[in-house]
């Protein structure tokens, strides 16, 4: 097995996107520094130094709490990210993912073909990253603190190079083995500096000195003994953001990074194989002010540029406040992917016309406004009047009519009734007079009846329906109420 082990050495700076800001800034915990950026380390802080003695150093130094959630958030993003390369990752907090690449070298033809794709990823978003590779989790891990270039340790094939890989273990500091304190300060009072002076040690003795522990490590450091660690499994919803240093003042500088992250959420539902409903966007301003905004969508499909150019639309009916700090988006509900069955000779042009409609209803919505945008939906209900209704066109779909009233369209259709494209509602009253039937005009029955009988549980309805042709020519649906003996129009073809 090939295990690859990614250290994010500065993900405290990282998670709050301040790695690269120009200031001094320190992230603190407890009145102490836990890290300091390129320009606080200049000025001589340093980790663990007091708060005080900080600001005494450095004047114009930003504080900051550290924020164990988002670095916790900011982890499992990148773990997802590195689903695209291995379909087994383990998180290794507090700042490493594990990856197993024994299949993805065959994807990825070779070792240096998947580093570098790991080195420039990580490149384009400013994080500093170290890497260690072996045979096993927590060799790997280890060697990540060494931050040793794969090349060294691993052939083009991804071979293992055994020597190499040994004489990198046997210098790895004592302090990085994950051991109790008391046993670490031990080892190195007896002058164990390096792994390789312990393992030259009986196991036996370390045993009987230092306890199991000790050897339960080094056996798992060779893979003598299983080293199980729980996989990552993606998390329910989706949240990702983007930090900007002085802020965006701009819509169109706000393009670049929507692409990013909606480029983030493919990949996260090709990973789940769902389909987003929803966009929440969030604009984090400089002046600590917040604006939430989110985006219904209606596509059966995934396609990352028409998402763009909705967004940017939705943007049009909106005004910055100021500068926008962080862009960040959230998505929380999801369906299934859509499975179509097609013919054997079908084409593809059906399911465009599908998503092209489901596009332009998007734009008709962000151009019109929201509950303006509505389509008819049928529902299962005896009386013509009351099998459809108006729902708003973004609601999601509700099911269909039962088995039953399904049935009965299709022997509808079977039977090639013939139905109205216009209802009336309410119906029209029709006079009848000994001259015959009068609704603006006279109306001549050219077929019928058809027996509508039903809703005996409520108000019982029945109705003998007959198409009937107007003076002036047009077609109309017109029925008798058999309990009153009252006639009415009820719609007209086209």
């Amino acid at each position: 097995m090939l295990w690859l082990c990614l250290r994010l050495p500065e993900l405290p700076l990282n998670a709050i996107g301040e790695n690269q800001t120009a200031g001094p800034l320190a992230l603190t915990h407890n009145n102490r520094i836990v890290m300091a950026n390129t320009a606080a380390r200049d000025a001589g802080l340093a980790t663990g130094m007091s708060v005080a003695t900080a600001m005494g150093l450095c004047s114009t130094l930003e504080l900051r709490c550290r924020d164990m959630e988002c670095e916790q958030r900011h982890l499992e993003n990148v773990a997802l990210w590195a689903y695209r390369f291995s379909g087994d990752v383990c998180l290794c907090p507090p700042n490493a993912v594990l990856l197993e690449l024994g299949a993805s070298l065959r994807l990825f033809k070779n070792l240096a073909r998947l580093y570098r794709r790991f080195i420039s990823a990580f490149r384009r978003r400013g994080f500093n990253v170290q890497l260690g590779i072996a045979h096993t989790p927590l060799a790997a891990e280890l060697l990540s603190h060494q931050n040793l270039n794969p090349a060294k340790l691993v052939n083009g094939t991804g071979q293992l190079q055994q020597d190499a890989l040994q004489q990198a273990l046997h210098s790895l500091p004592t302090q990085l083995l994950p051991l109790a304190a008391k046993t670490l300060s031990t080892l190195q009072e007896m002058g164990l500096h390096t792994l390789g002076s312990i393992k030259a040690l009986p196991r036996a003795g370390l045993e009987r000195r230092f306890g199991k522990d000790i050897s339960c490590v080094l056996a798992k450091l060779e893979g003598e003994q299983t080293d199980i660690r729980p996989k990552f499994i993606p998390p329910e919803t989706f949240h990702a953001q983007r930090h900007f240093d002085g802020g965006l003042h701009s819509k169109q500088q706000l393009r670049f990074p929507i692409s990013a992250l909606l480029s983030e959420l493919e990949h996260y539902l090709r990973l789940r194989q769902c389909l987003n409903r929803d966009l929440g966007w969030e604009f984090h301003y400089l002046d600590g002010s917040r604006e939430p905004w989110s985006l219904a969508l209606s596509h059966r499909h995934f396609d990352r540029r028409s998402l763009i150019d909705l967004v940017m639309l939705r943007l049009e009916r909106l005004s910055l406040q100021g500068a926008v700090e962080t862009l960040s988006l959230c998505c929380e509900q999801f369906i299934a992917n859509e499975q179509a069955n097609e013919q054997l000779f079908d084409t593809a042009s059906n399911s465009k016309q599908q998503e092209k409609a489901a596009h332009v209803l998007d734009k008709l919505r962000l151009r019109l406004g929201p509950h303006r945008c509505h389509q008819f939906s049928l529902q299962d209900a005896h009386l013509p009047e009351l099998s459809w209704v108006l729902r708003d066109a973004h609601a999601p779909k509700q099911k269909g009519p039962s088995s039953s009233a399904t049935k009965a369209g299709e022997e509808n259709t079977d039977s090639k009734l013939l139905r109205p494209n216009w209802l009336c509602h309410p119906p029209e009253v029709i006079k009848e007079t000994s001259a015959g039937l009068y609704w603006q005009g006279e109306l001549q029955l050219l077929q019928g009846p058809e027996r509508f009988d039903g809703q005996w549980w409520q108000q019982r309805q029945t109705r003998d329906y007959y198409i009937a042709r107007h003076q002036h020519g047009a077609l109309c649906w017109i029925f008798k109420d058999c309990l009153n003996r009252r006639w009415y129009l009820h719609g007209f073809f086209g």
